[in-house]
Order: C-alpha cells, then structure tokens, then sequence
C-alpha cells in the first residue's frame, strides 16, 4: 500500500513506565484491556523497561541467567504484541547484544508466559551507541571533580547504561538508518543555554559549550518497511529534567532535545547525521515519534512548551491523548501532588514520588497526519480489572 494514504492505519500503545504497579490476569482476562490489532493495522510501542545496571556486563549476566524481571517485562510486550517497538533504558554493550538476547531469550521463547501467551518474535532490531556513561574529559557539573557520572556526555556509570533499542516484526532499513548521537547542542537554532544562577554569564565556558553534544542518550531515524510503507522511527530518550542545580542544565537540555524532534521533523538545515550526511524528513515522508521524552504537557518540572509545540505540529495525527483505568486508581491511592495536577491522570504513563513528582504523562507514540489512527492506549490496568493472583508475577516488571 503506497505511503501517505488515508486508508493507511495505524494503532499506537504506551506500555506503562516502569516503576507503576501493573497488574493483569490470564490471556483471556486481558483481550479488553488490550483490544485485537486492526487487520490492515500496524501496531506502535514505547516502554521503559528500566533494564540498565550499575555496571557494564550486569545486564548480560541477568539476561542469560533468566532472571523474573526480563520474563516479567516480556510478558507485558507479548500481552500487547507490537509490530515496532521502542525500548528505553537497556543498557547498550560493544561485545554482547543485549536487545537482541533478550528478543531471542524472552519473546520469542515458546514457552507461555506469566499471562498464558505465546511467543512474540520480533526479529529485527537496532541498537547502537549511546552517550550515556561516554566519558567527556570535562568538568560538566563543575564540581572540581572529572570522569564521574555527571561528567559523561549523558549521565551514566558506564558507556551504554540507559542505552535503548528498536525491535520490529518488520523489517529494518539498517543501510539508511540516521543517528544524531554527537550533535552539538550549540548548533541548535535558539538553544536553552545554561545560565550561572542570578548572574547573566553562562554556566558553561564557550569552549565546553560549542562541545557539547545535545542527545543525552541519541537520536535516531529508523526506517521501518511494514506493511503500509516505509515508516520513519524517530526513537529518542531525553534527559529527565531534574537532577542538575540552579543553573537548570538538565531542564535545558530536556526542552532542547525535544525541539530536536521538530526541527528533523522539518528537515532543518544545521541537522547533519553521525555519518556526516545532512538528515531530516521529507514532506512525503511517513513517521512516528516514539520514546519516553520525560516531559508532561501540563505537570512536572519540564518546560512544557516544547512537549506543547511537538504534541500540536501539524505533520502529527491529531487524536486525544492515550489512556488507562490504572493509571487514575494509581494516582487517587498515591495522593500527594497528584491531587494538585492539572492534566487528566487517565493520561499518565509513569507513577514517581507522589510527595515531589507525581505520575505524569512522559511516554510517547505520535503518528505522522497521513496515518487514520484506529486506537491507543496505555498498558496500564487497574487492580479491579484483573484476577489478583498474576499480580505478583507482574510486579516483579517494575
């Protein structure tokens, strides 16, 4: 079917963040919380699966040892059966392959699952270096102190931790994959620059500042041939806007790195690739915006505005929002500032400390206009929803 035609559908899901309690119960309880792909449908997921270590190697171990928390989580992806699927925070390694271990280890494994279901393979994957733990030779919290987490060119403890994948039932156009891992944060037009706390000075000396690479983990474009065409996987993970000081460095960097998003959207000129090939789309091109971007549009700490000008572009399918029943259940037993927020809890995807954060809406699956978008929806079930006695074996995902 050619791209960019009405009748192309597309249906998106958001698998709950880690770190919320998700309950479900036996394959057959779970068809209504997860309704039936369209046939002609092409199916999209974003999941932080929180599978990053402390050291380089840990997740490997954990992976070839079957450990609960993998099986758990690869319950919950084969409950939802994504066609493409962007996995956030699996740590990245040079010697071992660990999206394609767990693939090859927990999805597609014929065994049934916690739930009852069947295998899921997706075969195809993209991986690949990431910024997080790459150590920078500079001081970039300017604490008088080098090579520690914060001095990275995105935090991390180790180069790969919180690294991410593409996993796909279709497959991959590796040859014309686009990464954006070391642009420079001082090549975006208008960029957030970290300002000294009450001064007017930056934060960063011009000479850290024109080396500074903008993705905290990278960018990447991933064509993806499915069954309606060539689709544009704009996988990414921002900065969690906290963590930093007065000098808001992170909050900066989270609102940069989403206006990244935009920017390739429109083909901007100062965007040149990894391989050093100018990127971006094309107006014909069809794509999908997928990744945990640690920005609400209504609460949090991030500067909504760039989450705000992203959700309305007028390249994005415009439908409301993805919702859960889990997620409200969550937020009234939590309390705390979730009773202050102003956006809907049926719409957040992440639960964090209800007396600093709150759940929040931070995951994203956003279709390009020329898809007709048939339904959405966060995995995310509420206690009543489901037979109690697979709880256990669910929350060990989170």
């Amino acid at each position: 079917m050619p791209v960019g035609r009405q009748t192309d559908t597309l249906t998106g899901w958001l698998i709950a963040s880690i770190g919320i309690a998700i309950y479900a119960g036996n394959l057959t309880a779970q068809e209504p919380l997860v309704p039936a792909k369209p046939e002609h449908g092409v199916r999209i997921a974003i999941y932080n699966a929180s599978l990053s270590r402390s050291k380089s190697g840990l997740l490997t171990e954990e992976l070839e040892s079957q450990q609960p928390k993998p099986r758990a989580i690869a319950s919950i992806i084969r409950a939802v059966r994504p066609d493409v699927l962007h996995l956030c925070e699996l740590d990245y390694s040079t010697s071992v392959d660990n999206a394609r271990r767990f693939e090859s280890l927990y999805l597609a494994e014929p065994r049934p699952d916690a739930f009852g279901g069947a295998a899921w393979p997706m075969p195809h994957c993209y991986s690949a270096e990431v910024n997080t733990g790459v150590p920078s030779g500079l001081d970039l919290d300017a604490d008088g102190r080098l090579n520690e987490p914060e001095d990275a060119w995105g935090y991390g403890r180790h180069p790969g931790h919180y690294g991410m994948a593409v996993l796909s039932r279709f497959e991959i156009d590796l040859a014309n994959v686009r990464t954006l891992r070391t642009l420079r944060w001082a090549s975006l037009p208008d960029a957030q620059r970290p300002r000294v706390p009450g001064a007017a000075q930056p934060f960063y000396d011009q000479a850290t500042w024109q080396q500074l690479r903008l993705p905290s983990k990278s960018f990447w474009d991933v064509p993806v041939r499915s069954p309606l065409g060539e689709i544009h996987v704009l996988a990414s993970h921002p900065t969690p806007p906290a963590f930093d000081g007065d000098e808001r460095r992170n909050h900066c960097r989270n609102h940069d790195e989403i206006k990244l998003i935009q920017h390739y959207i429109e083909s901007a000129p100062f965007i040149v690739a990894d391989d050093g090939r100018s990127a971006g789309l094309s107006p014909s091109d069809s794509f999908v915006v997928v990744g945990d971007l640690n920005s609400d549009p209504n609460d949090g700490g991030s500067q909504g505005e760039a989450i705000s000008d992203l959700l309305n572009h007028p390249r994005l399918a415009q439908y409301p929002p993805p919702r859960s029943t889990g997620s409200v259940a969550a937020a009234r037993a939590a309390g705390g500032v979730n009773e202050q927020h102003t956006g809907p809890a049926a719409e957040d995807t992440a639960n964090f400390s209800p007396g600093r954060v709150g759940n929040l809406r931070v995951d994203y699956v956003l279709p390009s206009s020329d898809f007709r978008i048939v339904a959405s929806g966060v995995f995310w079930p509420a206690p009543t929803d489901v037979a109690p006695a697979i709880r256990k074996a669910l929350m060990q995902a989170t």
